[in-house]
């Protein structure tokens, strides 16, 4: 565990309280508006127009496109299932662009929920949400540390203290497709910055 924020004696006296707090979050966490307005731009670069000549609005892509790797996809990041009754081309509503996102989040959040024991401020909490949402917070072989999985490698380093190397944790963490958003995800966690124009 890290540090305690404060040591002391405790005695009989009533004016030796010594008063405490971080303003780092305990659980439950939550994705933040700025977090999922942080995800949706690193997904399409903007919340509302178009990208790579498709329609996005309130941050989701509403139009079923390749991902470059073959995979149909939609919104912030679905990959399209049979279930989904969708094809290349479609169109879909905002709000079923937003429950895939709900239903896709829920994985990620309950992982970090369950695997972090220490607290956290908003802006860690969201780029960690963010790193994992894209990666998935799963055990995946290949990985060096697998069979623990990907969420618990990373609350791992939380866990032992270690929130200063977060920053190179994550710029390094399953980025072979998207350096990019690792770096932008790093900064995020590191200072907050929630800028994700790329």
């Amino acid at each position: 565990m890290p540090d305690e924020l404060v040591t002391a004696v405790t005695n009989t006296d009533p004016n030796s309280c010594a008063y405490v707090q971080t303003g780092r979050l305990c659980k439950p966490w939550k994705l933040s508006r700025e977090g999922y307005t942080f995800m949706a731009v690193c997904e399409s670069g903007v919340l509302n127009g178009k990208y790579n000549g498709l329609p996005v609005s309130d941050g989701f892509i509403v139009k079923v496109y390749d991902d470059g790797f073959g995979i149909p996809t939609v919104g912030l990041g679905h990959k399209v299932l049979p279930s989904d009754n969708l094809r290349i081309g479609d169109i879909i509503t905002v709000d079923r662009a937003r429950k895939f996102f709900e239903i896709n989040l829920k994985d990620t959040e309950s992982a970090i929920n369950r695997d972090v024991m220490v607290a956290l401020y908003q802006h860690e909490y969201d780029a960690l949400v963010s790193t994992l949402f894209t990666s998935g917070p799963y055990p995946k072989q290949g990985d060096l540390w697998y069979p623990e999985s990907r969420s618990q490698h990373l609350a791992g380093f939380l866990n032992h203290g270690e929130y200063d190397r977060m920053r190179d944790v994550i710029r390094t963490f399953v980025a072979r497709r998207i350096p990019w958003r690792r770096r932008l995800e790093a900064r995020l966690f590191e200072c907050g910055n929630y800028d994700a124009r790329h």
